[in-house]
């Protein structure tokens, strides 16, 4: 085709400037003018200038800020929910982090005029949302290959201080029990106080041995608070499974084992400022913090705390006050055994004399 014919093409969509007679002549010349790289007054065309390093890094703020302030956004309410999430990587403070990194960038990419919010926005928000929703759900997928359960985060209140999850997670169990487990130190009071309610609702759902009689850190709060610690402990029962990840260390700081995937989806989910004691009755309910006031014990060693408890409403006193407050908490602890074997479909243990109290206590259990 000539040049005429092709300004005349309607699918070439050409029309010469005002004033010009011959239209392929003015539109060859257009063509050649641009395809030299000179303007249209005849004079060559500058070539752009490279970008160098700050001015790539300017141009990212806004867009590249957008797009790690998505995928935090993405990503923090999935890993608060999926608590296994957390669990396998502490996501929330990572996560908060990533959305404060990401509405910097923005803020700064804003007041230095690099870009604006309206431009430019589809990709990197798009890029964010798809990273959020592969980070949280890779990490999903592998808390569930794992093993590692998904908890509920929301608890309403239980008695004796206790509290439950709702919706109820599914019972926690190990070799078909439920699992009852107990985190802790021998340095600290309020284990100590807490273990001897522990050790008796222990002894009457079960066989328990290798347990021995220490004190809490002298130097601690209510100091050398009498304790029995289950270290070394070995259980054997038909209702409960038991365990334990007690610090052996009675320094003043307690330091805990090492925790398995799931012992610490419960730790992250219920005591997420690790304190202890803490307790766990089938994955469903949960105490945290003392069960007895070590206060009461000061003055008492471990052999005399040990008779307290063997010769029961026998004590006179303060001995039998003693008795009686560490009795009480150890009728919360077997109430709860109770509900657990109930909820996990295995016959609950009995507890003779106080049978009635027990269940009195479980009738007022969610």
């Amino acid at each position: 085709m000539d040049w005429d014919s092709i300004a005349a093409d309607p699918k070439v969509s050409y029309t010469a400037p005002p004033g010009v007679e011959d239209a392929g002549r003015a539109l060859k010349t257009l063509y050649y003018t641009r395809k030299s790289g000179r303007t249209s007054s005849g004079k060559k065309k500058a070539d752009a200038p490279k970008p160098t390093v700050g001015s790539t890094f300017k141009s990212f703020l806004v867009p590249g800020g957008l797009g790690i302030l998505v995928l935090g956004a993405i990503w923090f309410p999935i890993a608060y929910y999926v608590s296994f999430v957390g669990v396998l990587i502490p996501a929330v403070p990572y996560v908060l982090l990533v959305i404060i990194v990401g509405a910097l960038l923005v803020a700064a990419g804003t007041v230095l005029n690099t870009a604006r919010i309206s431009e430019n926005w589809k990709k990197p928000v798009a890029v964010g949302l798809v990273l959020g929703l592969i980070l949280s759900g890779g990490i999903a997928l592998a808390g569930v290959s794992l093993g590692v359960p998904n908890l509920s985060r929301v608890t309403v209140g239980e008695p004796g201080g206790w509290q439950s999850e709702t919706p109820r997670n599914s019972v926690w169990e190990s070799n078909n029990l439920p699992v009852v487990f107990f985190m802790g130190s021998i340095a600290c009071p309020y284990c100590s106080a807490s273990s001897w309610a522990f050790q008796a609702a222990l002894q009457n759902v079960g066989t328990l041995t290798g347990t021995q009689y220490g004190a809490s850190n002298p130097n601690d709060v209510d100091p050398n608070t009498p304790e029995v610690e289950f270290v070394s402990a070995s259980f054997v029962s038909n209702y409960i499974s038991l365990d334990v990840k007690e610090g052996n260390d009675d320094s003043s700081t307690a330091v805990i084992p090492p925790l398995s995937l799931v012992e610490q989806a419960y730790v992250s989910t219920y005591d997420g400022g690790g304190s202890i004691p803490f307790f766990v009755a089938g994955g469903i309910y949960a105490h945290i913090g003392t069960l007895v006031d070590p206060s009461i014990l000061q003055g008492i060693s471990p052999q005399q705390m040990a008779n307290i408890m063997s010769q029961g409403n026998s004590n006179t006193g303060t001995d039998l006050t003693i008795y009686q407050t560490v009795h009480g908490q150890q009728l919360y602890f077997e109430a709860f055994i109770v509900k657990i074997d109930t909820i996990a479909g295995i016959t609950p243990p009995s507890f003779g004399n106080d049978e009635t109290q027990v269940q009195d206590i479980v009738s007022a259990i969610s």
